[in-house]
């Protein structure tokens, strides 16, 4: 792996922008009065594509199975942190509906790459992972020769989606940043010649064995809005009929598995799962803990070693490095997070290795889209600093040809 500047001048960078916010519904490109994308490239060796395709093919798999284990118990559903009012829609076999996955990959020190974790309930990143990649190999693919942009994540959702004939499309609407996602799989369905409604969760009408928003019958739910807030919905029946007779991209039970506890789950539970899975999971992903009271004396003797993550959090809103705090701190920390009806995780702590960018030295994670557990395109990251959160800047991620 390494890094590219783009080989662009500042007005070719400008046009760049320009072609995103014009084509891929890319808005924000300014975070904090600066740009959130990084004009640099990362470049995998096409070995290295084929590994970490193969290492998320495997992980989604096993992951899979855990899942299937998991959504038979109500009980184990509620340590994950699941509301209780929404552990039945988990637990109903809803109609078989396309699953939109998308993992993160660090390569750690020593050169061993790991999956911090997997993005399963509505994933987000389109316009960043098929558009900044495809507007730099198509506008200006001869300043990167050798170079491709592995997987087509517009054709990918199109292909699943296009038995569904007309899609309702929920998001949060208070958040622009949402929009942007739906607005851009809402143009790539009508070009599809698929019909698609918009609106908020709360539009949804279940009536007569019949899903409607705005008085348009659905075929199919895109879900884009976090499962667990669902449960505060004021037409929460409508999606409990919703979730157990109308397709929904992805399910409620993509809500079990989006939990930071649901990694922990096999062992803390004593479930059934494979020695295959268990192998897969141990090779590719951080032991993770359920965080109790009989581990407090590890965690602060071992400070350095781990790192608390609640549920449900996202972008790296909740997420506490042992390493960045001091041990008191720490110890105020992890005291904190035992106290809290909040449920949390620990997970082992590894170090991530750094590399150059033209800003300079930076963390890098690399994000894979999966559709139906198969490739479909980037998703990285790079943050100053070995978290990535909501402060981090996209970088596009294309792979060698020769």
């Amino acid at each position: 792996m390494r890094t590219l500047p783009w080989p662009l001048a500042d007005a070719e960078i400008s046009a760049v922008h320009q072609r995103l916010r014009r084509d891929y519904c890319k808005w924000d490109i300014y975070h904090r009065g600066q740009p959130n994308l990084l004009p640099d490239v990362i470049v995998l060796t096409e070995r290295e594509h084929h590994q970490l395709v193969d290492a998320a093919r495997q992980t989604w798999l096993a992951l899979r199975e855990l899942e299937a284990l998991v959504i038979e118990s109500p009980e184990v559903l509620e340590t994950l942190g699941v509301p209780r009012t929404l552990v039945p829609m988990l637990m109903a076999e809803g109609p078989a509906a396309p699953r939109i996955s998308r993992c993160d990959f660090h390569l750690a020190v020593g050169g061993q790459w790991l999956i911090s974790e997997f993005n399963e309930d509505g994933p987000g990143g389109y316009a960043e992972a098929h558009g900044l990649a495809e507007v730099l190999t198509d506008d200006w693919g001869e300043r990167f020769p050798g170079l491709t942009a592995a997987g087509n994540l517009r054709q990918a959702m199109t292909e699943v989606l296009a038995p569904f004939g007309r899609i309702g499309l929920v998001y949060p609407t208070a958040y622009t940043e949402d929009l942007q996602q739906i607005a851009l799989i809402a143009d790539w369905l009508r070009a599809a010649s698929l019909e698609a409604v918009t609106g908020s969760p709360a539009n949804l009408v279940f009536d007569n064995d019949q899903a409607s928003m705005f008085g348009q019958p659905v075929d199919a739910m895109f879900r884009y809005f976090p499962g667990e807030w669902i449960a505060e919905l004021p037409n929460l029946d409508s999606w409990r009929q919703a979730a157990a007779s109308l397709p929904m991209i992805n399910n409620m039970a993509a809500l079990a598995a989006q939990s930071k506890r649901f990694y922990a789950a096999a062992d803390h539970h004593g479930l059934d799962l494979s020695e295959t899975s268990r192998q897969v999971l141990n090779t590719w992903m951080p032991p993770s803990h359920y965080l109790t009271p009989e581990l407090r004396a590890r965690l602060i003797a071992e400070r350095e070693h781990w790192v608390i993550k609640s549920a449900f959090g996202r972008m790296g809103d909740t997420v506490k490095l042992g390493i960045a705090h001091s041990p008191d701190n720490w110890a105020t920390t992890v005291d904190r997070a035992l106290a809290d009806p909040e449920p949390y995780a620990v997970q082992a702590r590894f170090d991530a290795a750094p590399l150059w960018f033209s800003s300079g030295l930076a963390y890098a994670t690399i994000g894979l889209f999966l559709v139906d557990g198969q490739f479909a395109g980037y998703y990285s990251r790079v943050s100053p600093y070995p978290l990535i959160n909501y402060d981090s800047c996209h970088v596009a991620t294309l792979v060698e040809t020769a």
